[in-house]
């Protein structure tokens, strides 16, 4: 499977966003900077259904210098991808990727046709799980890919072991108790990153490490 770069912006009280299903602006124009240099070095960007219905992205490398398009990933096994959209509007940067189930493409062929036409290349998958999507993102030449979001797919990846390096931009903000925890607020530490590194971006600061050894 492709090397697992797992990116998420929280709250100083560790909260994705202030509510389920809801946008939540976090981190400053120094931290948006430094995520577009990432995307620039990256082979896909990956993200959930629910960051597409939610926030909806364009999942591009903006304003730094590219060498090859970008592939774009979504992981929605129900197929709630809408047509319209942004991503779609931006293909020239690279291609749209949708992973989705067998059952859901069968089951919804009428949205699975409207989101070819959009662009989109739709895989179904026999099986779920994000261990076999990566597989499935390693036959299309992807070695290494971004993992965005949203929160949900975050604790899926760290549940699954797929995770092998953290990307964490910390803001100075709190959400408190009514936020979307990291992770749904499964135990984890900072302290048990390898080789931690921590840098100052305007207000926010960036803490990055392996998950366990590079090989």
């Amino acid at each position: 499977r492709p090397f697992v770069i797992l990116k998420a912006a929280t709250s100083i009280d560790g909260r994705m966003a202030g509510a389920p299903g809801s946008r939540t602006r976090l981190t400053s124009a120094a931290a948006n900077r430094h995520v577009q240099y990432l995307r620039a070095r990256v082979d896909a960007i990956a993200v959930g259904s629910g960051t597409i219905l939610v926030d909806d992205p364009l999942l591009t490398a903006r304003d730094v210098y590219r060498e090859r398009p970008l592939m774009r990933v979504v992981f929605d096994r129900r197929l709630r991808t809408p047509p319209h959209a942004r991503l779609f509007s931006t293909l020239s940067a690279g291609p749209v990727i949708i992973l989705t189930t067998r059952d859901a493409a069968a089951a919804k062929a009428p949205e699975r046709l409207a989101l070819e036409r959009a662009g989109a290349d739709v895989i179904a998958l026999d099986e779920t799980g994000l261990r076999q999507a990566l597989r499935a993102l390693s036959a299309l030449d992807v070695q290494c890919v971004l993992l965005e979001g949203g929160a949900a797919i975050h604790a899926a990846a760290w549940n699954e072991g797929v995770v092998d390096y953290v990307q964490l931009y910390v803001t100075p903000l709190a959400l408190g108790v009514t936020g979307v925890p990291l992770f749904s607020g499964r135990p984890w530490s900072l302290s048990s990153l390898i080789d931690p590194r921590v840098e100052v971006l305007g207000p926010d600061t960036v803490i990055e490490g392996y998950v366990h050894r590079p090989h």
